[in-house]
């Protein structure tokens, strides 16, 4: 039988467990060097991607909700606010739900990680907002960083990485929280409100230039494949199994 983990000891070590591997993450991140012309490269053939099926909607997007004070700060603050609590939110659902929701959503969050650190090193790409800056201007305005924000999007210089658009997992991350939460709640009203929080970042990262549609669907691909993965090899068994091989290891194996 397997021995009682829903305990606060228990939730503190995996909650632990997972903002140290979320901040050693993040440090990673912003380890690529700065290639500016190559991320404004990229973008640019995600935009002429973009163009050739007719999904280039961003700066109509953009435009319709820069006609408006509160829908700029509305947009401007779902992207700096939303994203952390929902991740938590999401945890703390998925771990009071079940032992095996709970782990699929970290494993997930996990492996995503290594896959978008793979993009950052070898596919930097710029945000939009960032492209008139670069020399290429398709209408995109800066509303949180170029001024006449209301709201402050406070990130360490050590954590940032200007050119990590793609994968975008301020909508993939989120994306995997609607899973999380989904079926950790019971009815279709619950369940639809687990969906507002995808479709209200995915919107804000277009009205504040941070993120091509493209760039999200490339986020919601990489949790995608993360997800299969995870349910595939669960990290649990993958330690158990790589402890195996350990010539030096002592004592009893866990369990």
């Amino acid at each position: 039988m397997e021995r009682n983990w829903r305990t606060p000891a228990g939730f503190a070590r995996d909650f632990g467990l997972l903002v140290v591997v979320m901040l050693f993450y993040f440090l990673l991140r912003a380890l690529p060097p700065e290639r500016p012309e190559f991320a404004a490269k990229v973008t640019r053939e995600l935009i002429a991607f973009e163009r050739s099926v007719h999904i280039f909607l961003e700066p109509g997007w953009q435009s319709a909700a820069l006609e408006h004070r509160f829908t700029r700060d509305l947009a401007d603050a779902l992207y700096t606010y939303l994203h952390f609590p929902v991740l938590a939110l999401a945890g703390v659902m998925a771990w009071f739900h079940s032992r095996r929701a709970f782990e699929l959503t970290r494993d997930t969050l996990f492996i995503s990680m290594v896959l978008g650190l793979a993009f950052y090193f070898l596919l930097p790409a710029a945000p939009p907002r960032l492209m008139a800056h670069l020399g290429y201007d398709y209408g995109f305005v800066d509303t949180i960083f170029g001024g006449g924000a209301r709201f402050e999007y406070v990130q360490p210089g050590f954590y940032v990485n200007d050119y990590a658009a793609v994968p975008s997992f301020h909508v993939g991350w989120i994306a995997l929280s609607t899973v999380a939460m989904w079926v950790s709640v019971r009815g279709y009203v619950a369940k639809a409100l687990t969906v507002v929080p995808t479709i209200a970042v995915a919107w804000a990262s277009a009205a504040t230039a941070n993120h091509l549609l493209i760039d999200m669907f490339i986020g919601g691909g990489v949790i995608a494949v993360a997800f299969l993965v995870s349910r595939r090899w669960p990290l649990r068994t993958v330690a158990r199994s790589a402890y195996g091989l350990w010539p030096w290891r002592m004592g009893p194996r866990p369990t």
